[in-house]
């Protein structure tokens, strides 16, 4: 499988990596998902401590920017794999397939001898 096939799933991983870069890219450094729902480290920050006053809104918004950096950190590992799943997936399966036909082809040579 060195011919076309390998070739149009490398355009198209190379295509996925590409489309999904782009789309991703302008909320990567600071959207996080918070119960399912999409939103930025500022908003979030907001909600979380914006009802508080003094020694508790610097104690709260330190520990919520803490928090929100393991979540952006998380969303943006998802982001990733996200645009690598087809790199991936081909270093994966690559090396499976060539195996599969190496033994296909010494299966047939000793079929054939016999």
């Amino acid at each position: 499988m060195n011919g076309p096939p390998a070739r149009i799933f490398c355009v198209l991983a190379a295509l996925w990596m590409v489309v999904m870069a782009w789309r991703l890219y302008p909320q990567f450094g600071n959207a996080i998902r918070v119960d399912g729902q999409q939103t930025t480290v500022a908003a979030y920050l907001r909600d979380a401590c914006g009802r508080r006053v003094g020694p508790a809104a610097v104690t709260c918004l330190a520990e919520a920017r803490e928090e929100t950096q393991l979540m952006l950190r998380r969303e943006q590992g998802k982001s990733v794999l996200l645009i690598l799943a087809p790199a991936i997936f081909y270093a994966l399966w690559w090396p499976a397939y060539r195996l599969h036909v190496e033994l296909r082809a010494r299966r047939a040579a000793a079929s054939s001898s016999l």
